[in-house]
């Protein structure tokens, strides 16, 4: 009887261990992706604003407790948001409606990308995203807007870059009741548990990148490592194909297929 228990027990420790390193391993990859996207969004900020990289990563880092959103979120948003506005001209639109996007959320309970979709129609012009909202952005409305703002002009008269800051102006109008919902209600039980996810997802994001360092020049040594196992192999090909006098039709993995 005392032989079964003490093989039971190890039985059980070996699960347990097994259980411990699988969950570690997908903790390990978790932070890895998160890292790598963080990455990726930041060469966007960089390319996008090379001038104000300092202030987006400043603004990115404080968004999850100001306005709900994780540091990569802050980011791909103020990136992609930048990016558009860049090409009509203007270079404050990112951040600000990064943030509109955070209180939107928040204000309405939707998800942090669905606010961001629909906050893009500055841009694209397209109605029918926030309505949802209770923003009726037709060309109608918005040259009622225009008259009782600007005077004299028509959206039909304007050029592009301009019923993109009349969009952009009739929105944030619009929706200035959500302007600084999360901070206002980030006290609450849900705005809480939204502010330790997203914390914790910067906390493996920061782990993630740090075994990015770690192991990046080892992932660069076995891609070089294999490249030359290719060359050989290539080689070989070749060497077999001249002493035999027959060329290969496909791959092995080809010719597995058709079997």
């Amino acid at each position: 009887m005392r032989g079964i228990t003490s093989v039971a027990k190890k039985a059980g420790a070996t699960i347990a261990a097994a259980f411990g390193v699988k969950k570690l391993i997908e903790f390990g990859k978790s932070c890895l992706d998160l890292g790598s996207d963080l990455a990726e969004v930041q060469n966007v900020v960089d390319v996008t604003f090379p001038q104000m990289t300092a202030q987006v990563d400043s603004f990115a880092q404080s968004a999850a407790k100001n306005f709900g959103l994780s540091e990569t979120m802050a980011k791909q948003y103020t990136g992609t948001f930048g990016a558009m506005a860049k090409a009509f001209g203007f270079y404050d639109m990112g951040t600000s409606l990064t943030a509109l996007a955070g209180d939107v959320a928040s204000f309405y309970n939707l998800s942090q990308d669905e606010a961001y979709t629909k906050l893009k129609s500055v841009f694209t012009g397209e109605t029918e995203s926030l309505k949802d909202l209770g923003v009726v952005m037709t060309q109608t409305a918005l040259d009622c807007h225009q008259e009782a703002t600007r005077f004299g002009k028509t959206t039909a008269q304007m050029s592009e870059a301009e019923k993109v800051a009349l969009r952009y102006q009739f929105v944030q109008e619009q929706l200035a009741l959500a302007n600084g919902d999360f901070a206002r209600t980030s006290g609450g039980w849900a705005n809480q548990v939204r502010i330790l996810s997203l914390q914790f997802q910067s906390l493996k994001a920061s782990i993630g990148q740090g075994l990015i360092n770690v192991f990046t020049p080892v992932l660069k040594v076995v891609n070089n490592l294999i490249g030359r196992l290719i060359t050989l192999a290539n080689a070989f090909k070749s060497f077999t194909e001249l002493i035999t006098g027959k060329k290969s039709s496909g791959s092995s993995a080809g010719q597995m297929s058709d079997l």
